[in-house]
């Protein structure tokens, strides 16, 4: 890895001086951003979960199916995926830090985003959602206004794990006692890391059933133990790289997914069979627990695929033109994008091809502005 004398690495977007590019990284976070643009567009059209605009018009038994098993294989891993990447990046920058400048600059890359969106970009599809009475709308808006909005939540969780993780490195410089330095020290760690992360998500949705959120900072308990082991693993990504790969990705991914439908189809099929109420989202029950099983191991086996896929693959090792040196904007500004969207080009039309419509141009307008707004000097020195 090359030297950083300008600090320009960044948790969420690194950019490193000069031309030396860890290409698949830069490639697997781009893909992982267009994931979520295509997540949240779908949760509009037929999928099952939670997004601002919810389209009026009926949708067929296929296409929620269909896009309800999307956002569902989408949710086990790419944010895990988001927090493994950025964990990485972060730990690399800690090393060449001292903890103010470090904190500095987390503060200035992730702290000015999240204050940004929160009072002028969300403000943005309220307005959109309120037309009829917009005034009404925003002055409610600022008012009742005590979390983060919308996706900055990743980055304010980010936030928080960096702070913690430079203060700690602090204390304890060195955790190599802890890093596998084998294949068979990283399989079993592999395997209590999730057994860990399955009975603490268990344990945290007994309290804190899945739909809930924590004030200030907008976040799920419920998901937060596979986010600390993703950013805990990608802190050590470096030394536990050539262990977690799979010998053949393609396969592997097939494969993965191919049990994660056929599982997720049995345990909804026995919920189903037994004509009773059924709660997966948390408590004392076997739904609730087959549920964290289930998102924890497909977190494990998807999210190691593709990390697996874009390492090998000669087409995701190359760059990909500057589609990463605008992937930060992008996420920042999609939930904007996505919701005119969604109101512009609602129609009766099939729930997926509806998805297809509006999440193309989602996705390639969510980088446009991004490219605009890095065009302005302050504003792209930040993202």
């Amino acid at each position: 890895m090359p030297s950083d004398p300008e600090g320009e690495l960044a948790a969420l977007i690194p950019r490193l001086v000069g031309e030396w590019r860890v290409h698949f990284l830069d490639n697997l976070r781009s893909f992982v951003i267009v994931l979520v643009v295509l997540h949240h567009v779908a949760l509009s059209f037929g999928g099952v979960g939670y997004w601002y605009y919810v389209s009026p018009y009926p949708v067929s038994n296929v296409s929620k199916a269909v896009l309800t098993l999307f956002v569902a294989l989408n949710q086990t891993f790419f944010m895990g995926l988001m927090f493994f990447i950025a964990g990485h990046f972060s730990s690399i920058a800690v090393e060449r830090k001292a903890w103010g400048v470090f904190c500095i600059d987390r503060l200035k890359r992730l702290g000015i985003p999240i204050v940004v969106y929160t009072f002028a970009i969300h403000p943005l599809v309220v307005v959109l959602l309120n037309r009829g009475s917009v005034w009404t709308a925003l002055r409610h808006y600022y008012l009742n206004l005590d979390r983060v909005q919308g996706p900055i939540w990743f980055i304010a969780l980010l936030l928080v794990f960096d702070v913690i993780y430079a203060t700690t490195k602090l204390f304890i410089p060195s955790f190599g006692f802890l890093i596998p330095s084998s294949y068979s020290q990283y399989r079993l760690a592999a395997l209590l890391g999730i057994s860990t992360v399955i009975i603490c998500t268990f344990s945290v949705r007994l309290s804190f059933p899945l739909g809930t959120h924590i004030p200030v900072m907008a976040l799920e308990p419920g998901y937060t133990p596979q986010y600390v082991l993703a950013y805990i693993s990608g802190c050590s990504l470096s030394k536990i790289q050539q262990y977690m790969l799979f010998r053949d990705p393609r396969r592997a991914l097939a494969l993965s997914y191919l049990g994660a439908i056929l599982s997720a189809a049995i345990i909804s099929g026995i919920g189903a069979a037994l004509a009773i109420p059924v709660t997966y989202a948390g408590g004392m029950n076997p739904f609730a627990l087959s549920y964290a099983i289930w998102h924890e191991t497909c977190f494990y086996f998807l999210g190691t695929a593709w990390f697996s896929l874009f390492h090998d693959s000669e087409r995701t090792t190359e760059k990909w033109g500057t589609t990463a040196r605008y992937s930060y904007g992008a996420y920042i500004v999609h939930s904007v994008v996505v919701v005119w969207l969604q109101i512009l080009l609602d129609s009766r039309l099939d729930g997926i091809l509806k998805t297809v419509i509006v999440g193309v141009p989602a996705i390639v307008l969510s980088w446009a502005v991004s490219w605009v707004l890095v065009q302005i000097p302050f504003v792209g020195a930040i993202i």
